[in-house]
């Protein structure tokens, strides 16, 4: 997550300060929920802070709790068939329009806020020691990184690997190409307000057709196709570093 990185040091002076403050609220609310929680832990910041700092949340859960009451609102209709809300629809546009503002301003307001802090508190972020364990353990990874790079270039890969990559490769298209232009054939209509005791008997399963479960199976024989190809890829980079042959990172960075 770079811990040691010139962000996430500005990232901790905001954190870390007490009380809620516009920068404080706004990394903790634009920022996605769960990362921003461990990146939290990581940097060993107060419990009590993160949480006083993140009651502001509220304002993006009301509206986002609002659009999807106001959608269900909406689909409800009157025996006739006419609509039971008809105002419910463009309400929900209104709100997750809000919903939208307040997640995206959120996020620009957190950038805005880091950049400055970065500049304005250069000293600052300096004194920030590093992590050394981190530091360590970025430095492997990196050095691996670059091998896996250098053993997977496309020139140096054997024949076999080429043609699991390519067939993947052909696998993920023609499952994304099945979707996008033959969704009708691929799914059964479902809505957000249906339910799939009512729209698909009972069985979620149901909600494909021969056609949705070929795309899946093409997705899915893509995925094992990646996996073998990178598994055999990691075992070439380990091969590489463990032989002592690979490169110092700062030359092997040059060459690649």
């Amino acid at each position: 997550v770079g811990i040691n990185s010139k962000l996430m040091k500005a990232m901790r002076l905001e954190l870390g300060s007490g009380g809620i403050s516009v920068a404080k609220v706004a990394i903790l609310i634009g920022g996605p929920d769960w990362p921003t929680s461990v990146l939290c832990g990581i940097m060993r910041l107060s419990l009590f802070q993160i949480m006083l700092g993140t009651i502001p949340i509220v304002f993006l859960i009301f509206p986002t709790c609002l659009t999807g009451a106001l959608l269900y609102m909406s689909s409800r209709v009157l025996d006739n068939g006419n609509p039971e809300f008809p105002w419910a629809g463009t309400a929900s546009t209104l709100t997750a329009s809000v919903t939208a503002m307040v997640q995206f301003g959120s996020m620009l307001v957190a950038a805005y806020y880091l950049e400055r802090t970065s500049e304005s508190r250069a000293d600052e972020v300096e004194a920030i020691e590093d992590d050394k364990e981190v530091k360590e353990a970025d430095e492997k990874d990196e050095h691996m990184r670059k091998c896996y790079e250098t053993v997977t270039q496309w020139n140096a890969v054997p024949l076999w690997p080429k043609l699991i990559l390519t067939f993947s490769l052909l696998s993920i298209t023609a499952s994304c190409y099945m979707v996008q232009f033959f969704s009708e054939m691929c799914f059964v209509p479902h809505e957000l307000t249906d339910t799939i005791d009512d729209n698909l008997g009972g069985n979620i399963a149901n909600l494909f057709l021969p056609l949705g479960w070929a795309a899946v199976a093409l997705f899915l024989v893509c995925t094992i196709l990646l996996y073998i190809f990178s598994s055999w890829g990691k075992r070439r980079a380990q091969k590489l570093v463990e032989s002592g042959q690979a490169m110092p990172l700062n030359n092997q960075s040059e060459n690649l």
